[in-house]
């Protein structure tokens, strides 16, 4: 699984701004072109005057030329309908453009009206075929810290519940760039506890098959999107990479999903490798 060609969804917000400036770091999973979308509603459907468009063509051309100058082929496209629908747009631009990975910001679980992690990403997530990357951005932007802005191979967290769709995010290591990660391979346990020792073990050894250098797992007990959340943070883990379905696939198919709560949750980057459907 190679991420070469990523496609940025932007609502031109300083938090688009946040997120621009910071995408030199998607280098270290191999992305080496951005496309950015951006939709707009046309507020003049049937009415005479015509929509100023021209803002929005500046800022894209801005954000394309910074994504330049961090060493990316960066291109734009800006979509203007009546009733617009983001969620379609940008999945239906995604896949017209073949792109390997959908990158898209979010404020976590108190802004959820809002474009980031609102609806549109919670539609995007439950919709997409390909993977996505959750970044988390800062309530104040072109202030606070933004996530993307580390290293996001470096520490590495990949929980498990030992289902298909689940062993399914480790073919993310199958690419070179992420062998220097240091992963931990961590199994939550929600009920009495058990002897996971030979399943974890298999799951190490499977990723050092890949080629993977460093790697260990662990085990911890409680509901799984806590623990998982709590664990990236007490770790400092740069980056977590988990299915977006697990063994409750059919029943937990939308918003109460362990993938869907880590992503309202979690402070850290996110990468979802979507089940097979």
């Amino acid at each position: 699984m190679k991420f070469k060609h990523a496609l940025l969804a932007v609502d031109l917000s300083r938090s688009s701004d946040d997120l621009v400036d910071c995408m030199e770091n998607l280098k270290t999973l191999g992305v080496d072109k951005i496309t950015l979308v951006t939709a707009v509603s046309n507020p003049y459907p049937i009415g005479p005057e015509k929509f100023d468009t021209s803002p929005f063509e500046a800022k894209l051309k801005s954000y394309s030329q910074n994504l330049n100058e961090q060493g990316f082929d960066a291109d734009w496209k800006l979509h203007v309908e009546s009733n617009i629908y983001a969620p379609v747009t940008i999945l239906k631009t995604a896949k017209e453009l073949k792109t390997d990975l959908l990158v898209i910001g979010h404020r976590g679980h108190n802004r959820l009206s809002e474009f980031f992690l609102g609806s549109v990403a919670t539609e995007v997530i439950q919709r997409a075929n390909l993977p996505i990357l959750l970044l988390r951005i800062s309530d104040d932007p072109g202030v606070g810290e933004v996530s993307i802005c580390k290293n996001l191979i470096d520490k590495i967290l990949l929980p498990t519940d030992f289902s298909e769709n689940s062993d399914k995010a480790m073919e993310v290591f199958k690419n070179k760039k992420m062998w220097q990660a240091k992963v931990t391979v961590l199994n939550v346990q929600t009920a009495s506890p058990s002897d996971n020792t030979k399943l974890l073990q298999k799951r190490e050894n499977d990723l050092r098959k890949m080629g993977v250098k460093h790697v260990h797992s662990d085990t911890d007990f409680g509901k799984t999107w806590l623990k998982i959340t709590e664990y990236a943070d007490e770790k400092d883990m740069s980056l977590i990479i988990m299915g977006s379905q697990g063994k409750g696939f059919v029943k937990n198919l939308f918003i109460g999903s362990n993938s869907m709560r880590v992503a309202r949750y979690t402070s850290k980057p996110l990468l979802l490798i979507p089940a097979d459907r």
